[in-house]
């Protein structure tokens, strides 16, 4: 099973150096690749300079639709390359495929340009071979979503901060106690904390070399051996999980999971509004702006740790719950859009957008959409299913009568207008959610805990016979008003007496 590790690099400062002299040469790498490219997308070739390319084109056998750029021909009746990767060599952009000579693929083109300049330049020859040909992979992916995926057109990076390795080329030398040392090409020997058992790893493949927060982590690509369990077949008990910003998740047995609002608390806020500030205080290019971006890098890093440790907690307790999970089909992305605009037909009135830009900040700082990665994982290592409902009036909706209104939920109390019932907002939500995935719940029922008891029935009533603390009193109706008044000029008079 390939799974995926990641250690944090503990680097001398000429390895660092060097680490941070690679990032700045790859970003310049990648944006001319990519400024190539666009030049392409953008012009098709139509302003090209280069005259040569364009009296030897692509010619394409009708019967065989087989290229080739041996035939001289008119532009008229070939393709033109339209992908804008045009050298100064123009031999570069030929390749011999099974005995035939056809025009070059872009990455494969700029991959040659490479090459050549590891041999021209002392930058370009200082980088690993394998980095600068995985830093052209890595555009490639970024068209290939552009194209096939419907995602966006690949952007020019102000900062780089992560190079890659093929697999096969960094070797885990020793493990000793906490520490472990791995081998990088280009940069040598590196230290790094271990928390993991590397006997059972039987291969090491690609690995990632990352910059957070100015600290240098590894993440690894091992196989570790092992086979993923089948998924349970006999399912015996199921959970619900409603998430929210009040209560991270909400289980359908009662019980909770706080929230720990790691960035939008009023101590950690204030204090990142203030290294913002400080930031836009700093001259533009200066070196203690430069500074002041570090510090409020290393808290956000800080801080994004933080809350990775905490969701990674919340999912593994809700997987060990049931045999199944069940939880919401949320569109997050919709959730956190911007509030529209409101017109009275003269001029814009308040749409509510200082608290839906709060509500969204929330939702953010949560999580949620990584909560439900770490649960799908957790639950495919553990053989459990993970299903996705309509999340549609689940916390609107009376279990007891079926009524579905707005007005049945206040906060976190749930009251049905019609019938009455009350419970835990979340948690009739979450039961709600465990319902509608089709199977029954744990046999084993769980009271609420004290944290409920904020909500009240409404048909609650009182024993009227029992003992008052102070014997002279008497449980009385009071509508009967009469009665009422006699009874208190009684205890006027016992009251007098003792």
């Amino acid at each position: 099973m390939l799974i995926r590790w990641n250690f944090k690099l503990v680097p001398t400062q000429p390895q660092i150096e060097k680490m941070s002299g690679w990032l700045v040469t790859l970003r310049k790498h990648r944006n001319f690749a990519l400024r190539q490219r666009s030049k392409g997308f953008e012009t098709n070739n139509q302003h090209s300079e280069q005259s040569e390319v364009m009296l030897k084109a692509s010619y394409c056998d009708i019967k065989t639709r087989e290229e080739s750029a041996e035939i001289w021909c008119s532009p008229l009746t070939c393709p033109v390359q339209k992908h804008g990767v045009i050298p100064d060599d123009v031999s570069l952009m030929l390749k011999n495929s099974k005995g035939q000579v056809k025009w070059d693929s872009p990455s494969g083109i700029q991959m040659k340009v490479t090459t050549k300049l590891r041999h021209d330049s002392p930058w370009f020859g200082d980088i690993d071979s394998d980095v600068l040909q995985r830093n052209i992979a890595a555009l490639d992916t970024a068209f290939t979503n552009f194209w096939k995926h419907g995602k966006g057109y690949p952007k020019f990076f102000r900062v780089m901060d992560s190079f890659e390795y093929k697999p096969g080329r960094v070797v885990v030398k020793s493990i000793k106690n906490k520490y472990g040392t791995v081998y990088l090409p280009g940069i040598g020997d590196t230290r790094f904390h271990n928390s993991r058992d590397f006997s059972k790893i039987t291969e090491v493949r690609t690995c990632n070399i990352k910059r957070r927060g100015g600290s240098w982590y590894i993440s690894m690509l091992v196989d570790d051996g092992e086979v993923l369990p089948e998924l349970k077949e006999d399912v015996q008990s199921v959970v619900g999980i409603d998430v929210g910003v009040n209560k991270l998740i909400a289980l359908s047995d009662g019980s909770f999971i706080e929230n720990i609002r790691p960035t939008t608390n009023n101590r950690v806020a204030r204090r990142l509004r203030i290294r913002t500030k400080a930031i836009s205080r700093k001259v533009n290019g200066s070196k203690n702006k430069t500074k002041a971006y570090a510090k409020l890098g290393k808290v956000k890093q800080k801080l994004a740790q933080k809350r990775d440790g905490h969701n990674w907690q919340a999912a593994t307790r809700v997987v060990k719950t049931a045999d199944l999970i069940a939880r919401e089909d949320l569109k997050i992305t919709n959730m956190v859009k911007r509030a529209k605009p409101k017109t009275d037909g003269k001029r814009y009135i308040r749409n509510g957008a200082a608290a839906k830009s709060g509500l969204n900040k929330s939702i953010l700082d949560c999580a949620w959409g990584a909560i439900f990665k770490m649960i799908e994982w957790l639950s495919i290592k553990a053989g459990k299913l993970v299903v996705a409902v309509n999340p549609r009036h689940t916390s609107q909706e009376c279990p007891s009568c079926g009524h579905t209104e707005k007005s049945n939920r206040d906060g976190e109390k749930f009251v049905c207008r019609n019938c009455g019932y009350a419970d835990h907002a979340d948690t009739k939500a979450s039961r709600a959610i465990a319902q509608r995935a089709g199977f029954v719940f744990p046999g084993k029922k769980k009271t609420l805990p004290a944290g409920c008891g904020k909500v009240m029935p409404l048909d609650t009533s009182f024993s009227l016979e029992k003992e008052p603390r102070n014997p002279i009193l008497k449980q009385l109706n009071l509508f009967e008003a009469g009665i009422y008044r006699e009874y208190r000029s009684e205890v006027s008079i016992e009251s007098q007496r003792l």
